[in-house]
Order: C-alpha cells, then sequence, then structure tokens
C-alpha cells in the first residue's frame, strides 16, 4: 500500500495562538474585541483526512486495515474529536483552565469536505432529520414585504396561515431587547442589496454559542451586588471599581479569552457588559466594562461610542437567544463576525466604532469587502425551502427580513453569534455530525449581500421612521480629562453610567477644565486624545443645552488654535440653553468650564445638538 501525502492544512486553518498575558496587554490600549482563536490540532485533522480519503493511518497509529471492526473503532475516534468542545472548566482566573487544541468548527468544516463522511451523520441529522431524498422537511411559509404596514399586514396573515399547521412554530414571549427604532429591531423598506460576495477562504460559516459568544444573566430584585474591577470603563477613560446593584450568583462569563458576559437588570433596565470578565482571588475582574440602557438603542452615540464590541454595541445586541429557538422567524436583526480578511476599513451607521487597528489589519479586497456595522441581507429570492435543519430556515427567514449587522472580527470564520448553550448550533448532535449542517450554513453564506439603500425603515411596531444621522447627535462628550483652572483646586469626575460630571460638595468656588480638538476623522479613536468623535462643521447654527441638577455651571468657548476666542455661550445652569453659529475655521480649540460655588454635589453636562 502507498503511503499517503503528507497533509498541509491551509493557513487559514492555523491562526497562531496568543497567550493571555500578550492578549491582554495588546487589548489594553485598543478597543479590539476580535476572536482569538484556540490553534487547531492539525496533526488531528490529518489524522482524520488520511484515515477516511486514503484508509490509512499516521504510522504513529499503526497499520490501518479496511476491516468493519477498525473502521467503526476509527469512526468513534473522530466522533470523540468532533464532540471536543471548549472546556467550560474555570480555575480561580475565571478562564478556561483546560481548553483542547482541536477547534470543533473547524474539524467539522473540514470533514463535511470530505464525501468519505456520509457515515458521520448516520441517522441523526440534529433535530429536524433530512429526508433520503435530500428534499428539506419543513416548507418555508414566511413572506418578506415591503411597503405601508397595511400592506405587510395583509400579506402577514396570508403568509400566517401557510404555518399554521406546523406543530414547531411559536412565537417569542421573551420581552424585546432595546427600544422600537433601535437598529436591532429594525426592518429596512425597499432594500436593494450590492454584489460584492464573502471570500472563500478564512470565512467558515458557523454559529458561535460556545467559547466565542455571550450569555445574558438576568437579575433578580433580591440578588446581592457586586463589586468589579474594570481596566477599562467605557466611555469614561479610566479604571476603576463599579457596583453591579443585582449581580446573578449563577454569572458565568464565556470560557474564550475575550470573556464576555451580559447581566440584564429588570429591575431598574440597565444592561451591564463585560469583556475579560473573570474572577481572581474571590475579586471579579474585567478589562473592559459597559453601562447601557436595556431600552436604548443598543448601540454607541457620538458622545459615547464605545462598549464591549468592536462596532460599539453590547454582545446583547443581534444574539440568538435560547428563548427563540423553535421560532419561524427571530424577531430582530442578528449580529455577525468576520475575518479581517474581508473588512473596509471605516465603520458605518449604526458602528461607531472598529478595531482598534482596523486601518492597517483589514485586509478585504473590491468586490469581497464590508466595513463595520454594514447590513448584510439574504435577497427576497433565496430559497429557505432547500434548507435542510428548522434552525438554519429560522436564521435564513431573520436575514431575509431584518439582516444581521458586522460587530467583531473573528479569526477564520463567518459567525452568527448565539447564546451559550441555546442549542443553536446544531453541527453536531446525540453523538452524530448532522449532516445538513454545513451546506445550510455555507448556502447563507453564498447568498448574504450588502445593503446599500433603502427607503427607510420599520420600526418594531411596524411604524416607518428614520434613523437619527450621527451629525445631527449630540457631539460634545464631557469626559475630561479634566484640570483645574486659574488657580483653583480640582475638583469633581465624569461618570459613564450618568453621562454628567459629578461634582463633590466643595467649601470654596472652583473650576476646571477640559480641551477638544478638531482632528482628521478618519482616525476613529480621536475621542481618546482630547479630541472631538465628530467635529463640529464649519458654519454650522448649535444649540447647546446643559443638563443637571444642584447649582453648579458649565461654558462652551470656541477659539482658533492661537487660543484666539470666537465665540463662547454664557455660563448655563441646568436647564439653560444658547444657540450660536459654529465658526468657519475648521481647525478650532474648544474649552469646556465648569464652575461650582461652595456647597453641595452638584452635577452638569453641556449638549451639542444642531439646531
Amino acid at each position: 500500500m502507498s503511503s499517503a501525502p503528507p497533509y498541509s492544512a491551509p493557513k487559514e486553518l492555523a491562526p497562531a495562538r496568543p497567550s493571555l498575558a500578550t492578549t491582554r496587554a495588546a487589548r489594553s490600549s485598543q478597543n479590539t474585541c476580535q476572536r482569538p482563536r484556540l490553534k487547531p490540532d492539525l496533526s488531528a485533522i490529518a489524522f482524520i483526512y488520511r484515515g477516511l480519503t486514503r484508509q490509512h493511518l499516521p504510522e504513529a497509529y499503526g497499520p490501518f486495515t479496511s476491516s468493519a471492526r477498525n473502521l467503526g473503532l476509527w469512526q468513534e475516534k473522530v466522533r470523540f474529536m468532533i464532540g471536543v468542545d471548549h472546556d467550560k472548566v474555570f480555575d480561580d482566573s475565571g478562564t478556561a483552565a483546560n481548553l483542547p487544541d482541536v477547534d470543533r468548527r473547524l474539524i467539522l468544516a473540514f470533514l463535511s469536505s470530505v464525501p468519505a463522511l456520509a457515515w458521520a451523520a448516520g441517522s441523526g441529522s440534529g433535530s429536524d432529520a433530512t429526508p433520503a431524498t435530500g428534499a428539506a422537511s419543513a416548507t418555508d411559509g414566511i413572506t418578506v414585504v415591503t411597503g405601508s404596514p397595511a400592506t405587510q399586514n395583509a400579506v402577514s396573515a396570508t403568509a400566517a396561515k401557510k404555518v399554521a399547521a406546523s406543530t414547531t412554530s411559536k412565537t417569542s414571549t421573551t420581552p424585546s431587547l432595546f427600544s422600537a427604532q433601535s437598529p436591532w429591531n429594525s426592518t429596512p423598506i425597499k432594500p436593494r442589496l450590492g454584489n460584492n460576495t464573502l471570500p472563500t477562504a478564512k470565512q467558515v460559516p458557523w454559529i458561535e454559542e460556545s467559547a466565542y459568544s455571550s450569555k445574558i444573566f438576568r437579575a433578580a430584585a433580591n440578588d446581592s451586588p457586586m463589586t468589579v474591577i474594570a481596566d477599562d470603563i467605557a466611555n469614561q477613560l479610566q479604571a476603576g471599581a463599579v457596583t453591579i446593584p443585582r449581580f446573578p450568583a449563577a454569572t458565568m462569563p464565556a470560557t474564550g479569552q475575550d470573556g464576555h458576559c451580559e447581566i440584564l437588570d429588570p429591575v431598574d433596565g440597565t444592561l451591564h457588559s463585560f469583556y475579560q470578565l473573570r474572577r481572581t482571588a474571590g475579586t471579579w475582574r474585567a478589562g473592559k466594562y459597559a453601562r447601557t440602557s436595556a431600552q436604548g438603542s443598543g448601540w454607541g452615540t457620538v458622545a459615547n461610542p464605545d462598549n464591549v464590541r468592536a462596532a460599539g454595541c453590547s454582545t446583547a445586541g443581534g444574539l440568538l437567544l435560547a428563548s427563540e429557538l423553535g421560532l419561524d422567524i427571530v424577531p430582530h436583526a442578528l449580529a455577525i463576525g468576520m475575518d479581517k480578511n474581508a473588512f473596509l476599513s471605516g465603520p458605518v451607521w449604526p458602528a461607531t466604532l472598529q478595531d482598534y487597528t482596523g486601518a492597517t489589519t483589514y485586509k478585504g479586497v473590491p468586490g469581497q469587502r464590508f466595513p463595520m456595522g454594514r447590513l448584510l441581507m439574504l435577497p427576497a429570492s433565496f430559497d429557505v425551502d432547500k434548507l435542510g435543519l428548522p434552525e438554519s430556515r429560522a436564521i435564513a427567514r431573520t436575514l431575509k427580513k431584518y439582516g444581521g449587522y458586522i460587530v467583531d472580527a473573528t479569526v477564520g470564520s463567518l459567525n452568527f453569534y448565539a447564546e451559550i448553550g441555546s442549542g443553536w448550533n446544531k453541527s453536531y448532535v446525540n453523538g452524530k455530525y448532522t449532516a445538513a449542517f454545513s451546506p445550510d450554513m455555507q448556502a447563507i453564506k453564498a447568498g448574504l449581500r450588502q445593503l446599500l439603500a433603502q427607503d427607510g425603515f420599520l420600526d418594531r411596531d411596524g411604524k416607518p421612521y428614520t434613523p437619527t444621522p450621527f451629525r445631527s447627535m449630540n457631539l460634545l462628550s464631557m469626559r475630561g480629562p479634566w484640570q483645574s483652572y486659574n488657580g483653583s483646586k480640582s475638583f469633581g469626575k465624569y461618570d459613564a453610567a450618568t453621562d454628567l460630571f459629578q461634582a463633590e460638595a466643595t467649601a470654596e468656588s472652583r473650576t476646571v477644565r477640559q480641551l477638544l480638538s478638531t482632528h482628521d476623522e478618519a482616525d476613529r479613536f480621536g475621542y481618546k486624545k482630547q479630541s472631538w468623535n465628530l467635529n463640529p462643521e464649519p458654519g454650522v447654527r448649535y444649540l447647546v443645552k446643559a443638563i443637571g441638577a444642584g447649582d453648579i455651571t458649565a461654558t462652551l468657548a470656541v477659539n482658533a488654535k492661537s487660543f484666539k476666542r470666537y465665540a463662547a455661550t454664557t455660563k448655563l445652569a441646568p436647564g439653560g440653553s444658547v444657540a450660536f453659529t459654529w465658526p468657519t475655521d475648521p481647525a478650532t480649540v474648544t474649552e469646556i468650564f465648569v464652575d461650582k460655588p461652595a456647597g453641595a454635589t452638584a452635577s452638569i453636562r453641556l449638549e451639542l445638538v444642531k439646531a
């Protein structure tokens, strides 16, 4: 018997495995939330390849024969290897204590391309066994309709009759996350899609519901508070201790190096988002912490662009929830991650940010590249019925109606993110490889196109609306850094949780100042460098509003770089406002002053919006 030629795995199957120390050090200075993947065990993949396609084992495993007994034993070895997933055993550091080198996602993608693997499916093909003819066992009864809500309701009623006989269909009873007009809950009207396609290489389509996804833990009114030490409090540009008022005892971050986790507190409507959450010597720590409203937009703003995902959103946005498994269509847009070989630098609405190094590490080529935040959809012509699994069909229907937003970078995969342990990933069920999973995912990937234009959006309630453009949002943040001014003692600090400059009680009057410079907006991280995130537009009329409480005032002054004064507001107390026209000089330095007389605590922020 001739020996099999050595198998050389393509580079996209072998990303370098960064050390945890290296990863933490790199991310402490950047807003990257990409998914560092564990290095796959290439010898294991070669082992599978040789045994099944050549009926030959590496010498280390002894001679291979084609006897039924040996083949059966060999197949069990492969099934075991497919079944291996990232361990969920935590050590005291709160990170995965024993992560195996076999990445199930990559092995399954490889196996699905080998014809000799028909045995792997056996009689089990997930929750919806595909008939021998290969036809789908269920009929798609969802029709994507654009136009007026009345038209949608009429056609939706017809579509509903088609699926009424299904014994597996159900509707969501889970309260919706985010506002009715959140991009996550919106439907494009008359979408026009582009022609760009995703690259073949480094984009293995996958439903990530394990080590590199996230889980939403719902707090109860009687849960105890917990202090978390955060290396970075999003939008505050500071490290510090944050108190989570109600911290569920069952809280457990994802076992991957990103350690994502969400706590939804229905008592006060807060969503607590974590990156690299871990427990060390009895203390909870996080690489980054973000606090947002569960009824907000679910995305960053110009003034507060940061969160735990690279796009400036939480991991709760677009997550396929366990409670949504079994639905015919998921009632929101999905979250998508992809390898950097498909990215185009420069985030677009609703994304406020991208990976910190995206300007140099995004490697998409013309015809196969997309910016962070782009909505990917399946065209109306996509045949959902051809998909073999009900989970695949639900995802496809969702992508036809809502689409999926690109929110993060991965290494080697095209991810649809599902809640950890939710059961959406049917690649391996009851000890058997699901034959329909990979073809379904590949078909969905091949059909995805980016949204280039639309006639507005329908909100969650079916009402048309136009999203607020970035430049019509509040442009001003009070995050600082703040410095004492004119001999005054320093006081107060910006609090991201309330989005206010919080001043303590003082025995004397005090003044502090922050500076903001215009900058090249191609650098989306200027807000970390005493610059505007988006520069005010020269010659445009703006309204300056003061919000807060207590005896305190704030002033905005616009200067040339030489500090020649162009314009300034009066001292504005909370509730005050004034309009003025921004100077035509494109290169300005803005001063924000906060003045507080002696007395009790107070708080304030200024907002700058188009008049």
